[in-house]
C-alpha cells in the first residue's frame, strides 16, 4: 500500500509500505475514505515543530472498516467509522476516567500522524491497522456526510470539549473567540453557540476567517485589545500568538475560564497576578476526543454545526501531496468506498 509521508519539511511524497497486517484479535483493517489535515498538520509539513521527518501523516478521517479481529464485538466490514487521533486501549485505569490522553496500555502519546510515541500509520494512508477497535472506532450516523465528519477525529471535537466544557457551569454565557489557527477558532464559533452561549464574538485580524465567523453566527469584534477586557464569562483562544494569548486572559470576568486549543511550542508570559484577583481558570492540553465522538457526531446529524464551511476543499487522494501544501486551511480528501454496507 502507499503511505503519504513527509520526506523532508515542506515535502510530502507517497512511500510504497507493506500492508497493515493485524496483530491480535482486537485490532480492524480500515480504509480511510475522507481524511482531513488538522491545524497541526501544516506545521508538521513545514518542518515548524518539534517532531523531526521522515514520518507518516495525517490524524482525522472517517474510513470503512476492510477487516476485523475476531474479538471485534461493536464493528464489522462495511460499517463507516471516525477514528480519534489517539491510541488508547478503552480498559486501562486512564481510559476508565475519561483520559485516554493517559492511556497506560500503549506507549506515551501514541497517535496516528505524529511521530511523538511510536510508528500507527497516518490516517491519509491507503489502509491503516487500529488497535482496540471496540474501544477505539466510532460509527457514524445514517445520513452524515464522510466528508463533514472528517474532522470528528480531533479539530472538531476538540472545539466541541473547549466550548461546552466551560459553558456546563456558566450557561448562557457570554463566549469570546479569540481566533488565529487555520480552522478551530471558526469551529470553536459554532460549538458555542451548539453547547448554549448566550453571545459569540470572534475577534482576529485576518479577513478571510472573520467571514467564516461571521457565517458562522459569530459578532465580529475589531478595535484594541483593551476594549475586550473583563468583559466574557468564557474566552477560547485559538491562537498562537503570546500577546493574544494575554488577550484572551485579560477578556475573562471575574470566575471566568479560558480554553487555550492553539498549540504554542514555547513558554509565553501570562498575567498571573490579574488572573488570581479574578479568580481565572485556564485550560490547556491534548484533547482526549474519544468520549465526545458520539455527541459530536450527533450535532452534525441534527445540523446544529456546519464543519464544511472550513473545509469546503475536495480533492482526489491522488493531489495529496500538492493540495496539503497549498495555502488552503483545510483540505478533505475523499475517494469512494469498495466494500459494500453491511446492512
Amino acid at each position: 500500500m502507499k503511505e503519504l509521508t513527509v520526506v523532508e519539511p515542506g515535502k510530502l511524497q507517497w512511500l510504497d509500505k507493506p500492508s497493515p497486517k493485524m496483530k491480535t484479535s482486537f485490532d480492524a483493517i480500515i480504509r480511510p475514505i475522507a481524511s482531513c489535515n488538522c491545524d497541526l498538520d501544516r506545521r508538521l509539513i513545514a518542518g515548524k515543530t518539534p517532531f523531526k521527518a521522515p514520518f507518516a501523516i495525517g490524524h482525522e478521517c472517517v474510513a470503512e472498516v476492510l477487516e476485523v479481529g475476531s474479538g471485534v464485538a461493536s464493528v464489522r466490514r462495511g460499517d463507516v467509522v471516525s477514528i480519534p487521533w489517539k491510541i488508547a486501549c478503552g480498559s486501562c485505569e486512564q481510559c476508565l476516567a475519561g483520559r485516554s490522553i493517559a492511556c497506560t496500555g500503549v506507549q506515551k502519546y501514541a497517535g496516528f500522524g505524529v511521530p511523538a510515541g511510536g510508528h500507527w500509520g497516518g490516517l491519509f494512508s491507503e489502509s491503516v491497522c487500529v488497535p482496540f477497535a471496540d474501544a477505539m472506532l466510532v460509527k457514524v450516523p445514517d445520513g452524515v456526510d464522510p466528508v463533514a465528519a472528517a474532522s470528528v477525529s480531533d479539530n472538531l471535537t476538540d472545539a466541541w470539549v473547549a466550548a461546552s466544557r466551560p459553558l456546563a457551569s456558566r450557561p448562557n454565557g457570554k463566549v469570546l473567540v479569540v481566533g488565529g489557527t487555520e480552522s478551530l477558532g471558526i469551529l470553536a464559533v459554532q460549538m458555542a453557540r451548539a453547547a448554549g452561549a448566550h453571545q459569540v464574538d470572534y475577534f482576529d485580524d485576518d479577513a478571510a476567517r472573520n467571514e467564516l465567523a461571521r457565517w458562522s453566527g459569530a459578532t465580529l469584534r475589531s478595535g484594541p485589545d483593551t476594549d475586550l477586557h473583563e468583559s466574557y464569562d468564557v474566552v477560547i483562544a485559538a491562537t498562537r500568538s503570546h500577546d493574544r494569548l494575554r488577550t484572551s486572559l485579560l477578556a475573562l470576568r471575574t470566575g471566568g475560564h479560558c480554553s487555550c486549543i492553539g498549540i504554542i511550542f514555547d513558554d509565553p508570559p501570562i498575567p498571573l497576578f490579574q488572573m488570581y484577583m479574578r479568580d481565572i481558570t485556564l485550560s490547556v492540553g491534548l484533547c482526549g476526543v474519544r468520549p465526545h465522538m458520539p455527541q459530536v457526531l450527533d450535532l452534525i446529524q441534527q445540523c446544529r454545526c456546519d464543519p464544511m464551511i472550513v473545509t469546503p476543499t475536495v480533492v482526489s487522494w491522488e493531489d495529496a501531496p500538492e493540495a496539503l501544501v497549498a495555502p488552503i486551511a483545510k483540505v478533505v480528501l475523499a475517494r469512494p468506498r469498495i466494500t459494500a454496507s453491511p446492512g
